[in-house]
């Protein structure tokens, strides 16, 4: 009996648990329809929204296929609205057609325009964002009412330094030396202070200068010999160089190679980013010391001059000369190319000076008819008409436009001014300023004149910032200024104290309102624009300098940064044995 009665209790369980099973089914079911009730009523509430929530089903897959179709749906409208908007454009007639259309493409080739000048704008890699840079601080130092100046960093070198290069964006210096060594130093480094000066390399200078210039590497100016003529060592592999004074140097923007400038008249090119130091080839024609190198625009060519009265233009590619200037009356102690923005034509200059001298020796016709030059006299016309007329139909290879000046102001490939290559200046030890044209190289298309009282003396010569003025340094404590619309003779004269010495380096300012003009005793900022007013100091000194020759004064492109060296460029002078940098504040 207990076995039926645990079957029959059994039995009831199973009996129980499926009565609670359908009870729950029947639940579930009742749950069901009352969503699916919800969902009707929310349905049918929202048909007049384009049947956008139609397609909320209980199975997922009928809600996918229900969506693309409620899409295809809207689409479908969409595309009549379209075809019934382009049915009442065609309605309005031919014409509106046609005048739509123009105004289409005039809209579309200024937007075209307007795109492409955006594109220039917009700065496309580091680079572009690096020479927008630059660019912005240089138009801000040329828009600059005045300057502030003071040195920072300090070089102690105990030697004459003759010689300044730059390296592409300021990476390295570059400095030669009298005794014969190139020094490569990390200039970025440097003004950030990396290293501190020493207390008693400290104390003699003063008190805003508290770094120190960082040496990376130095080699020696080498003479390249012949094999015969080296001196081997007892150990057999080595040998004495003969080391000559470096009085130029001229770097590559990358640091490809250094032109450095001997004694004996050679210019090597010796390696400074790989084979530092080692000599790759030597541009030999020159007779005397070589002081002046100065690369192109392109780094393709350069122009050296020295103490022989020679200047010759080099060809990078082949290694040769390829223009000789004749005509320089004695050594030449500084050359610079002019500026880009210059609204001064020479050869209308030269023109004036030939027209004068003609009517000169007209006036003598009667003393040279005697003698029968009359034909001579014509010829000369007739070959400086013929002469005047080519250089006025050359165009220089060199030169670019005006259109262009704002755009190439700074060299995109080597981050350095951009300079008119046809013309530059020369200025010579006997106080003679000569401007050549690169188009004719038989004789220099210009002569300027020194001042009545001013001695034959000249160590440096710059271009003012528009190209139509020049600035010479004088022995006697005095700057000239040459405007090249008034002439040949100078229009001012800008003195300083007679105990502050010959006046060895000149610089002028981007703003073209001030000139860095550096005596012995002093360096001092010259704001033209204050000239022969008696109520105001027409400059300001520089700290920093004192007591010593200043050989290269070097303002880099954007005008953040002043270089000053100490050396007497082999001719006559004392040197402070410190080169100093500056800081410049625009104002």
């Amino acid at each position: 009996m207990d076995d039926v009665d645990d079957i029959l209790n059994s039995n009831q369980v199973a009996e129980e648990e499926e009565e609670e099973e359908e009870e729950l089914d029947e639940d579930i079911v009742d749950a069901a329809g009352s969503e699916n009730r919800q969902e009707q009523d929310q349905e049918q509430d929202q048909d007049g929204d384009h049947g956008q929530d139609e397609d909320e089903d209980m199975d997922a897959n009928g809600e996918d296929n229900e969506d693309d179709e409620n899409d295809n749906e809207d689409d479908e409208d969409e595309d009549d609205q379209d075809e019934d908007e382009e049915d009442d454009i065609k309605d309005d007639g031919g014409d509106s057609n046609d005048e739509d259309m123009d105004t289409d493409n005039v809209k579309g080739t200024e937007g075209e325009l307007d795109a492409q000048l955006n594109e220039q704008k917009k700065p496309s890699s580091a680079f572009d964002k690096v020479h927008e840079y630059y660019t912005q601080l240089y138009h801000s130092a040329k828009l600059a009412e005045s300057y502030t100046i003071y040195p920072t960093a300090a070089i102690p070198i105990q030697t004459h330094v003759h010689a300044l290069a730059m390296s592409k964006g300021l990476k390295y210096l570059f400095l030669g030396g009298e005794d014969g060594y190139i020094r490569k130093y990390d200039f970025l480094n440097t003004i950030e202070g990396k290293l501190s000066l020493t207390i008693l390399q400290k104390h003699s200078l003063v008190e805003s200068i508290s770094n120190a210039g960082i040496l990376l590497s130095y080699w020696e100016n080498e003479v390249p010999q012949r094999r015969k003529d080296v001196k081997v060592m007892k150990n057999g592999k080595e040998y004495d160089p003969i080391v000559s004074p470096v009085h130029a140097l001229e770097v590559q923007s990358e640091c490809l190679f250094v032109l450095s400038g001997l004694q004996n008249g050679g210019i090597t090119m010796q390696g400074c980013r790989f084979l530092e130091g080692q000599i790759a080839h030597c541009f030999s024609k020159h007779k005397g010391s070589v002081n002046q190198l100065k690369l192109n625009n392109d780094e393709t060519r350069f122009i050296s001059s020295g103490w022989d009265r020679q200047i010759l233009e080099w060809d990078l590619n082949s290694g040769k000369c390829a223009n000789e200037f004749l005509g320089a009356s004695a050594q030449v102690s500084s050359l610079e190319f002019r500026p880009l923005s210059s609204s001064v034509d020479l050869n209308e200059i030269a023109g004036k000076e030939d027209e004068d001298q003609v009517s000169k020796e007209e006036d003598d016709e009667d003393v040279d008819s005697l003698f029968g030059d009359e034909a001579e006299v014509e010829l000369r016309k007739t070959t400086d008409e013929t002469s005047n007329a080519q250089q006025g139909n050359q165009n220089p290879a060199g030169s670019p436009s005006k259109s262009n000046n704002l755009i190439n102001e700074i060299s995109k490939e080597t981050l350095r001014i951009v300079y008119d290559e046809s013309t530059f200046l020369t200025s010579c030890t006997n106080g003679s300023i000569q401007i050549w044209d690169r188009r004719d190289s038989t004789k220099p298309s210009l002569k300027l004149h020194r001042g009545a009282q001013v001695p034959p003396w000249c160590m440096s010569a710059c271009w003012s910032m528009d190209g139509d003025r020049i600035y010479v340094g004088r022995r006697n404590a005095v700057v000239e200024e040459f405007d090249l619309k008034m002439g040949s003779n100078p229009s001012k004269t800008l003195k300083f104290p007679s105990i502050s010495g010959p006046v060895s380096c000149v610089r002028t300012m981007p703003n073209n309102k001030h000139v860095l003009c550096a005596s012995n005793d002093n360096i001092r900022l010259y704001d033209v624009t204050q000239y022969g007013k008696s109520s105001k100091i027409p400059f300001l000194i520089v700290p920093g300098h004192h007591g010593g020759t200043i050989s290269n004064l070097y303002v880099d492109p954007t005008c953040r940064f002043l270089i000053s060296t100490s050396g007497n460029r082999g001719w006559q002078g004392n040197s402070t044995d410190t080169t100093l940098i500056y800081d410049i504040d625009v104002e």
